[in-house]
């Protein structure tokens, strides 16, 4: 119960923050909850590493020019009509603090988001949030009728948590009755939609507010920006707290920005995944109200607080709306994996005694975004191991173990292998490198056999050559589930790259075993760090070809049926 707090303004006597979802089980859950994707970018191993490396002790840079030059290109604005915030939210506050104050009021269709209440009580205004039609359908003819009388209308398009987009015919009206303000807010404009940033040009009332923590999978920095015609934008710009974007999410939000096509092809697949999850409720039999941005609603012929409970006994935690009487028995779910999808799913049937649907494949064409990909972490009394590898990525890398040419052979590794690797070692180094080494091999067969999961549909054999100078390696390997490795590597006996000669066929033996894969591979050469780097370079070039998908073989590809 919320208590009326004294000597504090009338319209915030009664606090109302916004929170998460209340009530969450312990133990391993699934957070559908968040209204966030559960993947970082691809990018983001190098982009973390790059952020890693900056001051702690500086301020950023006052302009945030590096940033708003970036978010331009991508949303095609000069950098001048940018105003970045802490989050779309701070941009929807600074926008509430621009256009309204004490005696004015904002209009809003209900149910939408609940920091336009909070952005306009924080102002000192009043709120008129407009009743729906049936359906839950917003009363957009209504707002255009009010919008005369006020200072500022609040839009969200597609609207959250109905998913119902604003015609851009009703952008164009509103902007032309009201007298102040129109702000929309299109958080979910990467997963489709109508770009409304274009009527800017020719209403200048209007700003559009957009974030990175949506399609860009990049929530834990709090980056949004608002879109608006210059005069606008500086008057925003000049609310903005100093410094209210840290100097690390703001490289890291620029750097990112850099990686769009990524983006959208990783949106594909989440929205690809957003309506599996859909099709799935509706065959269960269950409401389904909404489809739109990284979410489905539906409807439970329960309570919300009933609903809440019965999913998180079954470790789904979902978004209930209890602050709100029009979604009552309402619940909203990001989209998050498909295993996790299928769980929900689950789930519902085990509460309201549907029977459980045939499950459909995972839309096919998004391997690098779903399936192959694994994180492992790995802690003994010498070393502690945090790894991610994708099979199907870029060779971007971010690898840190200690030892410089350990460093450079997984990077040569990963990028000619096209494996995205993210490995980081606390190693006994002060004893010698001996456990780095070998638990890094045995760590990172962990990540590709997870990664590789039942091995269905790939080529399973491979074979490569790899020259460097005078050296020269060839590697011949099975990824049959065998553990075995050959490994003829002539070396001098000195150490390699300050490393023991002995420990590079340790290494790669350890990889083959946890790996589960057969290595023969065979190197020869003058030079010892040319004989080592062409073996990593053979072994990249064959698991490459090996891991790939046999477009004739969708089975198990052993004549056992199993591996």
């Amino acid at each position: 119960m919320t208590t009326e707090i004294r000597f504090v303004r009338p319209e915030l006597a009664r606090p109302a923050p916004y929170r998460w979802q209340d009530n969450v089980p312990p133990g391993p859950v699934s957070r559908f909850d968040m209204n966030t994707l559960p993947l970082s970018p691809a990018c983001w191993p190098e982009v973390a590493a790059r952020v890693a490396r900056l001051e702690s002790c500086s301020y950023p840079e006052a302009m945030y020019r590096p940033l708003r030059e970036a978010i331009g290109r991508y949303a095609g604005f000069d950098w001048a009509q940018v105003v970045p915030g802490a989050g779309c939210d701070e941009v929807l506050l600074m926008s509430g603090a621009l256009a309204i104050g004490r005696g004015d009021h904002a209009l809003v269709c209900k149910p939408t988001y609940q920091m336009y209440a909070v952005s306009t009580a924080t102002a000192g205004a009043a709120l008129q949030a407009l009743p729906p039609l049936p359906g839950l359908r917003l009363d957009l003819d209504a707002l255009v009728e009010r919008a005369p009388g006020a200072r500022l209308v609040w839009l969200c398009s597609p609207n959250n948590p109905t998913g119902e987009e604003v015609p851009r015919a009703i952008v164009a009206e509103l902007c032309t009755a009201c007298p102040g303000l129109v702000v929309v807010d299109q958080a979910y404009l990467e997963f489709g939609g109508d770009d409304l940033s274009d009527l800017i040009a020719t209403h200048p009332n209007l700003v559009v507010c957009r974030t990175l923590s949506k399609g860009w999978a990049l929530a834990s920095l709090r980056v949004g920006y608002a879109l608006a015609a210059p005069e606008i934008a500086g008057a925003l710009d000049a609310l903005r707290p100093p410094g209210s974007i840290s100097l690390q999410s703001a490289l890291a939000a620029e750097l990112t920005l850099a990686h769009a096509d990524e983006m959208r092809a990783d949106v594909a697949g989440y929205v690809a995944e957003r309506g599996r999850l859909r099709r799935a409720l509706e065959a269960t039999g269950t409401e389904v109200l909404a489809e739109a941005g990284p979410f489905v609603t539906f409807r439970l012929d329960l309570d919300s607080d009933a609903a809440f409970d019965a999913l998180a006994a079954h470790g789904c935690v979902t978004r209930t709306f209890g602050h709100e009487p029009l979604l009552a028995g309402v619940i909203r779910v990001t989209v998050q994996t498909p295993p996790e999808s299928d769980r929900l799913v689950a789930a519902v049937c085990a509460v309201t005694g549907a029977t459980p649907p045939a499950a459909e494949p995972v839309p096919a064409g998004h391997d690098r975004l779903w399936g192959r990909r694994s994180t492992v972490s790995r802690a003994t009394r010498e070393t502690q191991i945090d790894a991610r590898l994708v099979i199907d990525g870029s060779g971007r890398t971010a690898v840190r173990t200690g030892v410089g040419f350990l460093d450079h052979m997984l990077h040569a590794l990963a990028f000619h292998g096209c494996l995205d690797l993210d490995l980081e070692i606390a190693g006994d180094l002060d004893v010698d490198e001996h456990h780095t080494v070998e638990d890094a091999g045995i760590a990172l067969g962990h990540a590709l056999d997870r990664a590789l999961g039942d091995r269905a549909g790939i080529r399973r054999f491979a074979d490569a050559s790899a020259p460097l100078d005078e050296a020269v390696a060839t590697c011949v390997l099975d990824l049959g589930g065998r553990g075995v490795s050959v490994i003829d590597l002539a070396l001098s006996g000195a150490p390699v790259g300050g490393v023991a000669a002995s420990l590079w066929p340790h290494l790669l033996d350890s990889f083959a075993r946890a790996g589960r894969f057969n290595l023969h591979l065979t190197a020869r050469g003058a030079d010892d760090h040319h004989v080592v780097e062409a073996a990593f370079k053979a072994l990249a070039r064959a698991l490459r070809s090996a891991c790939e998908k046999d477009p004739r073989r969708a089975g198990t590809p052993s004549t056992k049926g199993v591996l």
